[in-house]
């Protein structure tokens, strides 16, 4: 029986970009509900497979009970900050890629400062192809597969 090429996972469980057999699994937590749905939607056409939650309630209960190769979280939520989100993933995850999308660009350098080499931080308005590209590259996923371009820019 021929054998399957062994795939290497790096840290938390995530594959070099290319060499995924099964599909990535990204969280996203917006409280915007229209930003919510153009995130997923931009990271669908990727064939990654995305759970979003409009809260950090209903995120915390999604994380404890499903697992993710990233979660992409805005910072400021009226329940609970992403940050909170981030010390609460760590407890079970110190190398889970979480990527913190924010319209206060003075919060990367808070970011930047906690010096966690598994947290990325955009400013919004981003691009929907920094976006992609840095998801696409934490999940190890090839943005070959993508069915159509983004549109230029969502988040603002």
């Amino acid at each position: 029986m021929p054998s399957l090429p062994v795939q290497a996972p790096l840290s938390s469980g995530t594959f070099p970009v290319g060499q995924r057999v099964d599909p990535a699994r990204v969280l996203v937590v917006e409280d915007d509900p229209h930003l919510l749905r153009l995130i997923a939607r931009l990271l669908r056409s990727t064939d990654i497979e995305v759970e979003t939650a409009a809260s950090c309630g209903e995120a915390l209960d999604l994380i404890s009970g499903l697992g993710f190769d990233a979660i992409v979280s805005d910072l400021f939520a009226p329940e609970m900050s992403g940050a909170k989100i981030v010390a609460a993933v760590r407890l079970f995850d110190p190398l889970l890629p979480i990527v913190i999308i924010s319209g206060d660009s003075q919060s990367q350098r808070g970011i930047d400062a906690i010096l966690d080499p598994a947290l990325f931080f955009l400013s919004k308005p981003f691009s929907n192809d920094a976006l992609l590209s840095l998801i696409c590259e934490l999940v190890g996923v090839s943005r070959r597969s993508q069915l159509r371009p983004p549109p230029l820019a969502i988040g603002e």
